[in-house]
């Protein structure tokens, strides 16, 4: 049986008020409610989330850990629902949008919140896809804005500077690099990581920085190659290995202690984020407003 948002709910409500009946008052539930599904959830996961002493209820651990999960779980579903609504909005113009996992995961859903809040605003149609594709994307015709997070300015198209973000090596707390100060970047050029596939911003931005210091070919290749961040981070907090991924990715995994941030000793791993366009083909006023906002001038 698959855990509900509403279980997911209730856990993160009884860690924020510290007991089953507080988390009951807030939710507009009854106390026994409260509890039978928690019972079911340990039953369920085979985890002890709660010790219950005379005193009342409290989070083990394992509960405090699960429930912070299970509040980043809530966050994207909630910034999921809001981004679906803004491109579902009916309207009669159209305007195709491709943008990179990190972008398209991370700051998307915000610009299109805003943008659904412009009067005649055009229905949005957004793809994400890795930084290459995209400039393939918009190169043809298929999207007329882009989104990429790669270090190289796109061949042929033109480019805005959006923001900014970190490549960051992350490990789970068990694993024995989360008690180092930091990685010299001829050890990490050497170590097998999870990736990304080719063309990834995220996997190019660190293959760009090792080999500017080490020189070509430092790089070795990946010790697996996952399609989707969320597959890289899930490896990665089950004691799976070791991986390059955005800050904005893994932020409230580093800040809870999930996840451990290994500094890495030489080159930056800072990277741009740019939107692009065909400067051939004149941006619609819908692009242009979205633009706008991503930009911070909406």
């Amino acid at each position: 049986m698959a855990t509900s948002l509403e279980e997911l709910r209730m856990l993160v409500a009884v860690e924020a008020n510290g007991s089953l009946t507080g988390a009951a008052r807030e939710l507009g539930v009854t106390q026994q409610a409260v509890s039978q599904r928690m019972r079911a959830l340990e039953r369920r996961w085979g985890l002890s989330l709660f010790s219950r002493t005379t005193r009342g209820t409290v989070l083990t651990d394992h509960g405090v850990m699960v429930a912070g999960w299970a509040a980043a779980v809530i966050q994207q579903s909630e910034g999921f629902e809001s981004a679906v609504a803004a491109l579902r909005t009916v309207r009669a113009a159209r305007v195709r949008v491709g943008a990179s996992l990190t972008v398209a995961e991370h700051l998307v859903p915000h610009w299109l919140v805003r943008y659904a809040a412009t009067p005649d605003a055009a229905h949005v149609e957004l793809t994400a896809v890795n930084s290459a594709a995209v400039e393939h994307r918009v190169r043809d015709g298929r999207d007329d804005l882009g989104f990429v997070e790669t270090p190289d300015a796109p061949e042929g198209l033109a480019a805005m500077v959006v923001a900014h973000d970190e490549v960051v090596i992350v490990v789970a707390p068990g694993h024995t690099w989360a008690r180092r100060s930091g990685i010299a970047a001829e050890e990490l050029a050497r170590t097998p990581l999870l990736s990304r596939e080719a063309g990834s911003g995220t996997r190019l931005t660190l293959e760009r920085a090792l080999e500017a210091a080490l020189g070509p070919g430092a790089v070795v290749a990946p010790a697996a190659e996952l399609s989707t961040t969320a597959a890289i981070r899930a490896t990665v907090l089950a004691g799976g290995g070791v991986a390059a991924l955005s800050e904005r990715a893994v932020h409230d995994d580093l800040q809870a202690g999930r996840l451990v941030r290994v500094p890495v000793l030489g080159p930056s791993l800072t990277r741009p984020l740019a939107a692009v366009w065909d400067p051939r083909r004149r941006l619609s006023p819908a692009a242009s407003r979205i633009l706008e906002i991503a930009a911070g001038r909406g």
